[in-house]
């Protein structure tokens, strides 16, 4: 029995942080395809550009990478300029010695300077919808759209499972692939235990978004959410999107946490969002 529990659980977070990495493969691919670096910080952060148009920064969910993207590049790019990033510490962007939301959220702010970029749009999913938040928080002249994608504003608002399974990640218990997946394309692939607990530690904060924020983003806001999401309850996704001044709620139905793989049903929807006046 106790070798079944454990066997779930890795099989729960397979399906949060990997199923990008196994669905809807593509014969680009997304995170290893010639892209670009920044030197912010004395850090080099990679990222990847597609499409021409509105620029649309993607930031990914926590552990990932680009390649969370993948289902969702082809169709938008034929749209807008897909401005697709490895955070800091993940993919092929260079570790940093701690991670937490607003540190994030301040390297997007630097790429957006770096970049000499005057407005943008983001869609983030999961981590990425909570940083693509908090930078809307600090740079609110220059952030025009957020599509927040299965994101939350604090670890207690999660499930049960949910917050039961970022208390017990380690090293020991993500599935094999997750390291080889690391050292394969981090720059760093030694701080490969090092990433995943401050992973932990930046999960673990008692707030990843104060709730006083929401009432002051100017952004336009779509918060989008699976009605099946294993990890965040239907009603925290409702309490952000009444606490937001200016925002829509979507609720996709028959979908979990990773709510970009189903790219029939939110490439449409994210298109329209993004391109309406």
């Amino acid at each position: 029995m106790m070798k079944m529990k454990k066997f779930m659980n890795k099989i729960v977070i397979f399906l949060l942080f990997a199923s990008t990495q196994i669905f809807g493969q593509s014969h680009i691919e997304y995170g290893s395809n010639q892209g670009k670096y920044l030197e912010l910080d004395n850090t080099r952060i990679y990222y990847e550009e597609y499409g021409n148009g509105d620029p649309v920064f993607l930031l990914h969910g926590g552990m990932g990478s680009i390649s969370n993207f993948k289902r969702l590049i082809p169709d938008l790019s034929k749209h807008f300029k897909l401005i697709a990033i490895d955070s800091p510490g993940h993919g092929r962007s260079e570790s940093i010695d701690s991670l937490s939301y607003n540190i994030l959220a301040e390297y997007v702010v630097q790429i957006v300077d770096k970049l000499k970029l005057d407005k943008i749009h983001i869609i983030g999913y999961s981590d990425g919808a909570v940083v693509g938040m908090l930078a809307a928080n600090m740079m609110p002249e220059r952030i025009d759209k957020l599509v927040f994608g299965a994101g939350a504003l604090k670890p207690s608002a999660s499930t049960p499972a949910g917050l039961k399974m970022l208390q017990n990640i380690s090293p020991e218990t993500l599935p094999e692939e997750f390291a080889t997946s690391y050292k394969n394309i981090s720059p760093n692939p030694d701080h490969w235990e090092d990433f995943v607990y401050n992973s932990k530690e930046m999960w673990l904060q008692d707030i990843w978004i104060p709730l006083e924020i929401l009432p002051k983003i100017k952004s336009k806001v779509l918060v989008l959410f699976g009605d099946r999401d294993q990890f965040i309850p239907l009603n925290h996704s409702i309490d952000i999107y009444n606490n937001l001044p200016n925002s829509e709620l979507c609720v996709l139905p028959n979908m979990y946490h990773d709510i970009f793989n189903n790219s029939k049903t939110t490439n449409p929807i994210l298109i329209k969002f993004l391109s309406e006046n």
